[in-house]
């Protein structure tokens, strides 16, 4: 009776070997092989890539390596099998003998030559003496799930790529109508001022009182239109960001906000070497989104801002001690403020967090990495 349930078993097993709708195979070697640290393992890897072979294969490996029969691949070797790339076959054997198992995809080729892309799982099979006699493998044909992901991972970097153009040439626009603003408008109406108070001076004294007064008004409302020019022109790029660069414009944006606000600004500016434009206008644009943040959800009383620039590295945090922010809210894309300063800090190379408890504030950090060119 044992016999016969042996027999039953071991044809059961066959059985969904042959008909798994996964690829089932062993590969084992001519003779044993020890391995750990008390041998060549590089020594070894060549005996083992010229000397294990397929010795079992069921039906779905003949069609992942669209293989007409099972002698096509019966009897073939790593080193057959991965004559495309050696080298990184050779890295992930060894690592795959040093655990005993190994869950991987692979870059792996048909019998025709056509890539295709595997996800295996593979184990060890050892002798009585704990040497190595070769492996199973269960593996699966992912090619086409690893080609949509390659294409969503693609059209991500491209649409990357063009908000990061967007938000360029949009920061190059407001550049440009801030100073036509600034210049041409505010030009304009200094010399409108200039000329009505040159009016002004030469009206009669006697009976023209109303006259002066109502020129004096127009002076005092394009005093008024001068400050509202400064402003507009200020929010579309701040003139100290392109004159001093971004230490002295984090600084005027602290102490501004502060002016504003009436909140206190902590400010801590340690700047060593120069902070390229590509790097200062996202880091400043993420500050000001930060504050902004701040004013309207955070309920603050107290603020810190610390910039550093060390030789290779970009520094910016913006931390407040107000009600702090929700996990939901950190990780969501309901806010368009967040997703914006994510997507400025990936476009400039950078990393981007934030972190937060309930009462106990929020911290935005932004950390990049700064050029050689620029570093050296």
């Amino acid at each position: 009776m044992p016999i016969t349930q042996d027999l039953e078993n071991e044809r059961l097993l066959e059985l969904f070997f042959s008909q798994s709708l996964d690829g089932f195979f062993f590969m084992m070697l001519d003779k044993p092989v020890e391995w750990g640290d008390h041998v060549d393992k590089d020594e070894v890897l060549d005996y083992v890539f010229e000397h294990q072979r397929m010795t079992k294969v069921n039906s779905a490996i003949l069609t992942q390596f669209n293989a007409l029969s099972p002698d096509e691949l019966l009897g073939m070797t790593p080193a057959q099998f991965f004559a495309h790339d050696l080298v990184a076959a050779k890295k992930r054997w060894r690592n795959f003998f040093d655990q005993g198992r190994l869950h991987v995809e692979t870059d792996e080729r048909r019998l025709d030559g056509r890539p295709m892309r595997i996800e295996g799982d593979y184990l060890v099979i050892y002798d009585s003496f704990g040497r190595i006699r070769g492996h199973f493998g269960i593996q699966r044909d992912v090619t086409d799930r690893h080609l949509a992901g390659e294409q969503i991972r693609q059209s991500r970097q491209e649409l990357r790529a063009l908000a990061a153009r967007l938000q360029k040439v949009r920061e190059e626009e407001r550049t440009g109508i801030a100073r036509e603003i600034h210049d041409e408008l505010g030009q304009a109406l200094t010399g409108l001022k200039l000329d009505i108070a040159w009016m002004k001076q030469r009206l009669p004294r006697n009976d023209n009182d109303d006259l002066h007064a109502q020129a004096g008004s127009m002076i005092e409302r394009i005093d008024v239109t001068l400050g509202a020019v400064r402003r507009i022109a200020t929010a579309l790029r701040p003139s100290v960001l392109d004159q001093l660069g971004l230490a002295a414009a984090v600084e005027w944006q602290g102490q501004e906000f502060s002016t504003r606000t009436g909140i206190p600004v902590d400010m801590e500016v340690v700047v060593d070497g120069p902070i390229p434009d590509e790097l200062g206008s996202p880091a400043f644009r993420i500050l000001q989104e930060s504050l902004t943040n701040v004013l309207r959800h955070a309920s603050a009383t107290r603020i810190s801002i610390r910039l550093v620039r060390t030789p290779d590295l970009l520094t910016l945090e913006v931390a407040d001690n107000g009600v702090g922010i929700s996990p939901a809210r950190q990780k969501g894309t309901g806010s368009l403020g967040l997703v914006g300063m994510r997507e400025r800090a990936v476009a400039c190379g950078g990393e981007f967090s934030i972190t937060g408890e309930p009462d106990r504030g929020t911290t935005v950090t932004l950390r990049v990495p700064i050029p050689v060119e620029v570093a050296s």
